[in-house]
């Protein structure tokens, strides 16, 4: 388990200072004695007052507690690694979520020497198809790969018969050898089992590999374990689930490992990370503030809401919330937390290349 994913503790520290910059304007400073008669402090000490401001909610890191996982779901083919209950939370899924990082995806494949509207796109757990809706009529055609009942059933309502869709697994690709110029993968690799250092992540950042042509672009959106961690408000009420759940997401260093053993080409342009969209849409996410964390069709929009739940911690944190409301404090804890999000957003996306020769 990464080390910043340690057992987990939500602590009040000093919001994030930020500085206005304006137009120079000369001013001269008031002085206050010192105890030697000199004066040049500019600020009187001793009738200080300290105020308040939000804070920036952190969590900090303690002694190692492992976390065990207990609770998983049948996938369509026996397999038992999923935590959360697509098959249900889909049919509600995309009343709280759009698609982030579509100028990411696009401008990554406009770098390709193919025009976009002649590229052939394949969507890597393309989920209820809403990246595939906004793509389809940029690029020549676009498939989806989905392994859960539900979220292709809701993928197939969406796109109807033209879009092909398949149901199946990203370790084995079922497709031909460099038949697309770009592969998708968007917020999928956590639902991967990560033992072996995340090595069915890197199974399949290889089948990309071969189902790509060459100068073919993939283009991953995921989160590092500190952004699971720290950029979620409602994680760190729960302490538990928050262990488990960043511990699914591999860390950026082992992203960048894997993507080079599968002889894709990483540089420094390939990691961009937006900072103010959140995962779910915009116009939701803090539509009704923290009274959201309530709303059974909110929590259905994430399935860190799912881990909370699998280790029996939803309830009390709930409460946690209730309390702060009754108290009146909901809304500063709230914006302390909105601005740990924006320092650090909630995604990160990884754009690699296929050589050419």
């Amino acid at each position: 388990m990464p080390e910043q994913c340690q057992n987990t503790v939500v602590a009040e520290e000093p919001p994030m200072k930020k500085v206005k910059t304006g137009l120079f304007v000369p001013v001269n400073d008031v002085f206050f004695d010192g105890f030697v008669g000199a004066t040049n402090e500019y600020c009187p000490y001793q009738n200080t007052v300290v105020a308040e401001e939000p804070p920036m909610k952190k969590v900090k890191t303690g002694l190692f507690v492992p976390v065990n996982e207990t609770v998983f779901f049948d996938g369509f083919d026996g397999a038992t690694n999923e935590y959360c209950p697509y098959t249900e939370t889909s049919k509600k899924y995309d009343e709280t979520r759009a698609p982030l990082g579509l100028n990411i995806a696009l401008g990554s494949m406009c770098l390709n020497k193919k025009p976009l509207h002649d590229q052939h796109l394949l969507d890597i757990g393309c989920g209820t198809g809403t990246f595939l809706g906004r793509v389809k009529d940029k690029v020549g055609l676009v498939a989806g790969l989905e392994y859960n009942d539900g979220m292709i059933e809701q993928a197939r309502k969406l796109l109807g018969s033209s879009t092909k869709l398949i149901q199946g697994s990203a370790d084995s690709l079922p497709f031909d050898d460099a038949s697309f110029d770009v592969c998708t993968m968007h917020q999928v690799l956590h639902h991967f089992p990560d033992d072996d250092n995340y090595a069915f992540s890197l199974r399949s950042f290889q089948e990309a590999y071969r189902v790509l042509k060459p100068g073919g672009v993939f283009v991953l959106n995921t989160s590092t374990p500190e952004q699971q961690r720290d950029a979620f408000w409602w994680l760190s009420l729960f302490p538990r689930a928050s262990e488990a759940q960043c511990k699914r997401f591999p860390p950026l260093e082992v992203l960048k490992a894997h993507m080079q053993a599968a002889k894709f080409e990483f540089n420094a342009d390939s990691v961009t990370v937006p900072l103010h969209r959140s995962l779910m849409a915009e116009n939701k996410y803090l539509e009704h503030g923290v009274k959201s964390g309530f709303q059974p069709e909110y929590r259905a929009g994430d399935s860190s809401w799912s881990m909370a739940e699998n280790f029996g911690e939803l309830e009390d944190g709930l409460k946690k919330l209730q309390e702060m409301i009754d108290k009146g404090t909901a809304d500063y804890w709230l914006e302390g937390r909105e601005q740990l999000r924006k320092s650090m957003g909630q995604a990160t996306f990884i754009a690699v290349r296929k050589p050419v020769a």
